[in-house]
């Protein structure tokens, strides 16, 4: 027979290891937060836009809610911190080129895409494509 102080040892450690398990999950993304706030300042802006033409401002709030819907939804199974860290910054990028330069939309690359071509190498074709701006990468991969 199990003295009674054991089996309540041996309750307390199982439930002590399944709410560090919920906690894990829970709080499985330190970056949560910052993701969630960037989201937050997105639909901040499209809600306060101004486009430089007022007959285009609810055409130009209306892309930016659906772009930002469509990327974090694109994102939302991305697990690894430097993916989401590259991601986080990608947005808060695009954000301040939105407000500076008062268009929503993403600037264009000088670079096009054929400009290095397969008789220079390999590495210039890497070259080319880390010299990609940080705020145009979301628009790559789709």
């Amino acid at each position: 027979k199990i003295p009674k102080k054991h089996i309540v040892n041996n309750e307390l450690l199982e439930l002590s290891r399944t709410v560090s398990t919920r906690q894990k999950k829970k709080m499985a993304n330190p970056l949560r937060t910052k993701v969630l706030s960037l989201y937050r300042s997105v639909v901040r802006l499209s809600k306060t836009w101004e486009a430089k033409e007022s007959w285009k401002t609810d055409a130009e709030r209306q892309y930016i809610i659906t772009e930002a819907q469509e990327l974090f939804r694109a994102n939302k199974k991305i697990t690894e911190m430097q993916e989401i860290e590259q991601c986080l910054h990608e947005g808060e990028a695009r954000i301040e080129m939105a407000i500076h330069y008062r268009t929503p939309y993403p600037r264009p690359v000088n670079m096009p895409p054929q400009t290095i071509t397969a008789s220079w190498g390999k590495r210039n074709k890497k070259r080319q494509q880390n010299s990609r701006p940080i705020y145009i990468k979301s628009i790559d991969n789709t």
